[in-house]
């Protein structure tokens, strides 16, 4: 809805680096390396850590660098956590080669080519740039995040085997959350919750269009917080949720069929209590409280 309000920059690029995660998408990234003119642009990564510490360094020694990342969400994850935490953020460029399992972030630029500024989201003491979600979202991604590895089973097909399973043994949360809106105001809802997702992208789940009116430059937060509802009514939620119909984009709310279901809210900063765990695009890290914040422009992403 409307164009990004964070300002298109071309940044001077010195340097470019390909980065490889040979275990993304069960392999496909290794195929790549031999398509790549120059060979020593190459950096095949070891581990999560190993990537990291790569980025930070490089940067360190030429800020002024475009780091073409291969691989799925969590790959990005760890790319922006490093960029992050370089220290020159506001000089390195990324671009993202999906190649992995899950590719959501991606999704929101479909169609689109050149530089733009994207919001990042800061959880805690991490970055996210697609989605931070709670509850049944995150246990879902934990049991697709195993199923996924078996031979056969795509991204997509894991999370929904992962939301098929999860609607067994579905545990409500006693949440506490406190939205702050751009003007400074602030609004706790306290209440028996089922899941709630703070969105930068407008994808998540290996194609489950969340919230098709968020905007990865607009400065702001996407909150949809479902309550506790039956099995019955969630199935009843999960094609209209899946194909992001259960938005009225003009208006900028859920439609009327869903408004005792969903809260729908733009906000700057989410504050979530009560929960045991948190997934940021598609890690999962051990946590009581989740404090998200917007930090508009943080990053210059490259579409192509």
């Amino acid at each position: 809805m409307g164009e990004n309000i964070a300002t298109s920059a071309k940044r001077k690029i010195k340097k470019m680096l390909h980065i490889l995660n040979p275990l993304a998408g069960k392999g496909r990234a290794t195929e790549i390396k031999e398509t790549i003119d120059d060979e020593n642009s190459v950096y095949m990564s070891k581990s999560s850590e190993d990537a990291s510490d790569f980025i930070i360094k490089s940067c360190q020694e030429n800020p002024d660098t475009c780091f073409t990342v291969y691989g799925g969400d969590g790959t990005v994850f760890r790319a922006v956590n490093a960029l992050m935490n370089s220290g020159y953020a506001d000089r390195a460029s990324l671009k993202i080669v999906p190649v992995g399992s899950g590719n959501d972030f991606v999704r929101s630029f479909e169609g689109q080519k050149g530089d733009c500024l994207v919001d990042v989201m800061k959880f805690n003491d991490k970055y996210a740039i697609n989605v931070v979600n709670v509850g049944f979202d995150c246990e879902v991604v934990r049991r697709a995040s195993r199923l996924k590895k078996k031979p056969l089973i795509s991204g997509k097909m894991a999370y929904i085997f992962g939301v098929v399973g999860e609607l067994v043994t579905k545990k409500p949360i006693d949440a506490v959350i406190t939205l702050t809106y751009p003007d400074g105001s602030q609004e706790v809802i306290e209440e028996k919750i089922l899941l709630a997702a703070v969105c930068n992208g407008k994808w998540y789940g290996g194609g489950f269009q969340l919230a098709p009116d968020a905007n990865t430059g607009d400065g702001l937060l996407e909150v949809e917080i479902v309550r506790n509802i039956s099995r019955s009514k969630f199935i009843s939620l999960v094609s209209d949720y899946r194909k992001g119909t259960h938005v009225d984009i003009e208006k900028g709310d859920v439609k009327d069929k869903f408004k005792d279901i969903v809260y729908y809210k733009k906000c700057v900063a989410v504050k979530i209590e009560g929960v045991c765990s948190v997934c940021a695009d598609g890690e999962i890290f051990e946590e009581k409280v989740v404090d998200v914040k917007v930090i508009p422009g943080a990053l210059n992403y490259i579409r192509d």
